[in-house]
């Protein structure tokens, strides 16, 4: 299932009609994934209109679920920044936090190294940034450990499995 549903995004991709991203078709296939096997056998044979009207239609909700999921993205940063903002000691417009809210997206989990390198600010600069979006709640710690920490940013990763799980729009 996994290798067929990268080839369409390759064949998408190739043929430009997804150029800029691709949209989470397999998401959607994989969701009703008995339909889709039967979808597959009966385009062997006669069923080749019913797989295209099925495909299309995956498509089409794909499309609104990767829109759905866009939203609900920027819904979650929105809470962040006002967790950050209603923080005690909420820092100053140009702090690194801020700019490490738009990158969090981006990584259900982050490291210093990964947080320094997208918000291109000085190790310093990015502890701090992690230490005021632990302390507003928005990023928790995986381990104690001091040495390779990582932090998941709270909420991303359960909105990540509503949208693997088609549940978004």
């Amino acid at each position: 299932m996994a290798a067929r549903a990268a080839l369409i995004h390759v064949v998408l991709r190739r043929r430009g009609i997804a150029r800029r991203y691709v949209p989470p078709i397999s998401v959607v296939l994989a969701a009703a994934k008995e339909r889709y096997i039967a979808g597959l056998v009966s385009f062997r044979g006669t069923g080749v209109e019913q797989w295209v009207e099925y495909f299309a239609a995956a498509a089409t909700r794909s499309v609104h679920l990767a829109g759905s999921y866009l939203h609900e993205v920027s819904v979650l940063r929105d809470q962040w920044r006002r967790q950050l903002a209603q923080s005690p000691g909420a820092p100053r417009a140009d702090a690194a936090a801020w700019e490490l809210i738009d990158n969090l997206p981006a990584h259900p989990t982050i490291t210093a190294a990964v947080a320094a390198t997208a918000t291109r600010r000085s190790r310093p600069q990015t502890y701090a940034a992690i230490e005021q979006l632990s302390s507003a709640g928005v990023l928790t710690p995986l381990s104690a450990s001091r040495r390779n920490r990582a932090w998941e940013p709270t909420g991303l990763l359960d909105l990540m499995a509503r949208f693997e799980g088609g549940e978004l729009g």
